[in-house]
């Protein structure tokens, strides 16, 4: 178990005790809700996206989003997080009707398995180990480089590289490795994206700046420890919990996929029309 690991371990297990059970106790607000959207307020509940950080690392900014405390950890508003996470469905769900590209980010414990799962359903760009300095900043320099490593794994697939010495293999292989840690979850990536997401904005701020500096929306969750103004769409919710950022996630990509489906739908219609090929996002 890393340090890290055991950390987030360590602050479920106090969240535990916080005793938190109605749900009057994680929202200010009143009015009724909905069937479906009672629903997914009693699953967002029972998966604890409500729980933030310790109130000593709240961040002064994200109060707004804060109910009450208990047990020294802050209680995140569920209905304010219920409709910032329906809006920014919403929000992705036109990204890709309209074919544009969402690149997904979390390198956290808790978040980067869901982080790939959904990537890997919308067909998506993601980074889920180290965010590579200069991703989006020094986008042409990178783009080469997948070009190589793209070349250097179908060289190997191909044999291409059995003509060289085992010790050469040896060091290609490990070149190949590494290169495949940097630039696995991008090959796909070919221009800046639409939009970037990111999962654990504390732990990525470096790709948030990126993405201001480029001019790219970021979208990501909101923890009471995380800066806001790194975001331009935000999800208040837990980002520490596993289950927490599973159904957020899901919920995320199940709005985005209805999207590509009228994606599909619209590109075949202008193929029917113009006999061109779809283009890639409507795969």
């Amino acid at each position: 178990m890393t340090e890290e690991t055991k950390n987030i371990t360590e602050e479920e297990s106090k969240l535990e005790t916080a005793d938190v059970e109605d749900e009057d106790e994680v929202s200010a607000d009143e009015p009724s809700l909905g069937v479906e959207e009672k629903e997914l307020f009693d699953r967002m509940m029972e998966a604890g996206v409500f729980y933030g950080r310790s109130k000593s690392k709240t961040n002064p900014l994200t109060r707004k989003y804060i109910v009450t405390t208990r047990s020294g950890f802050e209680v995140i508003d569920l209905r304010k997080a219920m409709e910032s996470l329906k809006r920014a469905g919403e929000i992705l769900k036109n990204i890709f009707e309209n074919n544009g590209v969402v690149l997904f980010v979390g390198t956290s414990p808790a978040v980067k398995d869901a982080i790939k799962e959904t990537a890997e359903r919308l067909g998506s760009p993601y980074v889920i180990e180290r965010w590579l300095g200069g991703t989006l900043t020094n986008f042409n320099t990178i783009i080469k480089r997948i070009s190589y490593f793209k070349k250097l794994k179908e060289d190997k697939a191909n044999g291409r590289l059995e003509k060289y010495t085992k010790k050469e293999q040896s060091d290609m292989d490990k070149e190949l490795a590494k290169l495949e840690n940097f630039f696995g979850g991008i090959e796909s990536l070919e221009k800046i994206p639409s939009m970037i997401f990111i999962a654990d904005i504390s732990e990525n701020e470096y790709a948030a700046k990126e993405a201001k500096l480029k001019k790219v929306p970021v979208m990501g969750f909101l923890n009471t420890d995380t800066d806001p103004t790194l975001l331009d769409h935000s999800i208040p919710g837990n980002d520490r919990n596993i289950k927490s950022v599973k159904l957020l996630m899901d919920y995320l990509a199940e709005v985005a996929l209805e999207g590509k489906k009228q994606a599909s739908i619209k590109n075949a219609e202008a193929e029917a029309s113009t006999g061109n090929t779809p283009v890639n996002g409507g795969k």
